[in-house]
């Protein structure tokens, strides 16, 4: 950064910092300290940690929303990364450059972590801040509308009862600007400044034409700014004994919330606490409980700050540890099967239009129904093994020339966008091995949430069920001897042996595959028989006998 530019930002950082102090000095001389001590010291511990668990919530839903607008110039890695940079993203939002430099500066490590082009990534925040608008416009009607049918505009008259629209049409206007600006705006001819147009305008019309996206986008938005708002309720009704009539005050809290977003103190302290004074001092709330619903607040903005932080330190280290490798091209697809010559032509068709996919491998367990026939007439190298899917791919797999062995079930359908998909999540230099998000071809309201489960899993357990069609680095999958020879349970344990060589991601894509267990022994005791296998496998009990198990449902 040049030495002028430098100065101003810490100019103005410093300036930000003093009207901070300014602020919550006068709002706190109009407070009675002993008595604003004392509402704090008897706050409610599970409230405030339910409005901790709320903001980080918030937090996931700005990770969606920006997970979507990344989609749009073909910069998302996989939901870890986009989670890591959003929690960087609130850091640097409050301590450092506020909205607009801290999207440029989260955009930077992101592009520089995940080796993409700065000025792509960056097009994305645009659209996310536009979002977000539109999230913050919807939900301040929300609440208002809530507020109006509940009686919470009869206190107001007058000027009072008009600036709450006024508040509606400003964000309504900004929304207006923002568009036209990305239509119309023509920036310099620098090439990085182009691509930014480019992405940003191309980006902008395929959200307005893919419709499911942009719903998603602003249902996104919509849960930012909810939970924004009801962190410091939660806040509120941990410090305050006084009865309040909550549907009439919940419109005030977006408007708390809009306001101490404006980027003239640090992470809106004292704008907050001033808002919060000035609003719900107007329903009969001690202006004690309203400062510290709001210091509460505050204070949970700033500890999640400091995990964005954490997250920045180590990824910093890390990624100088780790000098990027070359990234993997190309793939080599092993399908195990066992008597699947009803399914396999469309799993194998559907492979290779996959562009990356460089070879097919079948591994056949035993199938006398004419598997390997079909298998070898679609143009796949066949492999005879024993029975049992992690013995059939340790011996396919041994023979793959891609960079990356691709693990396909013979009942799951990919994309021909998945291999990008796929080679995409080694951007992350410290990503060796993942799989798909899922969903089943014929699904009943007892399957439902599957994608959910894939999320979870992936980041909490780095675990991925082989009907996620897992892929891992051949280099790697050589390093801890291939795939473990079990009859099953063979992801659990391939996952296990992976995990302590680096990280397992989500690919940024969907798989379809096969209901027929699900149809053929019912939903709840499908999931009942996987909870008993996987729980006797983490105790102990020898694989053999619980493929003899399985195999029996």
């Amino acid at each position: 950064m040049p030495e002028a530019r430098r100065k101003t930002v810490i100019g103005t950082r410093l300036l930000t910092v003093l009207i901070t102090v300014a602020l919550l000095a006068v709002v706190l001389q109009r407070l009675d300290g002993a008595e604003l001590a004392s509402v704090v010291s008897s706050a409610r511990l599970d409230r405030l940690l339910l409005a901790f668990s709320i903001f980080g919530t918030g937090l996931m839903f700005a990770a969606w929303r920006w997970h979507l607008m990344l989609r749009f110039g073909g910069n998302v890695i996989h939901p870890g990364a986009t989670i890591r940079g959003v929690l960087i993203g609130h850091c640097t939002h409050t301590f450092l450059f506020g909205a607009a430099g801290g999207d440029v500066v989260k955009s930077g490590i992101y592009a520089r972590w995940y080796r993409l082009k700065m000025s792509e990534v960056l097009a994305a925040a645009p659209l996310d801040r536009l979002i977000a608008l539109v999230g913050a416009i919807l939900f301040g009607t929300c609440m208002m509308l809530v507020g109006a049918a509940s009686g919470g505009f009869a206190k107001l008259g007058g000027r009072d009862l008009v600036w709450p629209f006024v508040w509606v049409g400003v964000l309504s206007a900004l929304v207006i600007l923002t568009i036209w600006a990305i239509y119309r705006w023509k920036g310099a001819r620098i090439a990085a400044l182009d691509r930014f147009r480019s992405t940003l305008q191309s980006g902008g019309k395929e959200l307005l034409a893919d419709r499911l996206t942009l719903a998603k986008s602003i249902l996104a938005a919509f849960g930012v700014h909810a939970c924004l708002s009801f962190t410091m309720v939660a806040c509120l009704a941990s410090v305050t004994q006084a009865t309040i009539s909550w549907l009439s005050v919940l419109w005030l809290f977006p408007v708390i919330s809009l306001v101490s977003g404006l980027p003239i103190s640090v992470g809106g302290a004292g704008l907050r606490e001033g808002s919060a004074l000035l609003l719900l001092g107007m329903f009969q709330i001690p202006p004690e409980d309203a400062v510290a619903a709001s210091l509460f607040t505050l204070g949970i903005s700033f500890t999640w700050c400091f995990v964005g932080l954490g997250l920045w330190h180590f990824g910093e280290r890390n990624h100088s540890k780790q000098p990027p490798e070359a990234l993997p091209e190309t793939i080599t697809v092993v399908i195990p099967t066992l008597n699947e010559q009803a399914t396999l032509e469309p799993v194998v068709r559907a492979v290779q239009a996959v562009p990356e996919v460089l070879e097919v491998l079948v591994a056949d367990g035993g199938s006398d129904d004419g598997t390997k026939a079909l298998a070898e007439s679609l143009g796949c190298r066949v492999f005879s093994t024993e029975k049992g899917r992690g013995t059939q791919m340790r011996a396919a797999a041994r023979h793959a020339k891609g960079d990356v062995v691709w693990m396909v079930h013979a009942d799951t359908w990919v994309a021909a966008g998945d291999g990008q998909a796929l080679l995409r999540t080694f951007h992350d230099p410290r990503v060796i091995a993942g799989g798909f998000w899922k969903t089943f071809d014929k699904s009943s309201v007892w399957m439902l949430g599957s994608r959910f489960r894939c999320l979870v899993r992936a980041l909490l357990a780095q675990r991925f069920l082989g009907d996620q069609a897992i892929f891992v680095k051949r280099s790697v999958l050589e390093q801890i001897g291939g795939v473990p020879d079990l009859p099953l349970m063979e992801e659990f344990e391939l996952c296990r042996r992976l995990r302590p060589h680096g990280r397992l991601a989500l690919a940024d894509s969907t798989v379809v595959t096969s209901a027929r267990k699900f149809r053929g022994l019912g939903a709840l005791r499908t999931y009942w028989l996987m909870a008993q296998v996987t729980v006797r496998y983490y105790w102990g009990t020898p694989v053999r006998e619980l493929a003899e198990i399985y195999a029996k449902k």
